[in-house]
């Protein structure tokens, strides 16, 4: 496989871990966690749970 292909790959399973994340964390909110223990379980930092929860409410 060549680099880029490589890099692609990556890229995939990253974004695909980040949205996995972003499910999990958006189910603990509603479940009434605090954004530092979703950022605990995460292993983010609480700065990127904070942003996340501003998104999925401003959208509900």
């Amino acid at each position: 496989m060549t680099q880029v292909g490589k890099m692609l790959m990556d890229e995939g399973r990253q974004e695909g871990k980040q949205e996995a994340d972003r499910k999990t964390a958006r189910n603990m909110l509603k479940r009434g966690d605090s954004p530092e223990a979703i950022a605990e379980v995460l292993e983010l930092p609480v700065e990127t749970i904070k942003a996340w929860k501003q998104e999925i409410y401003a959208i509900v």
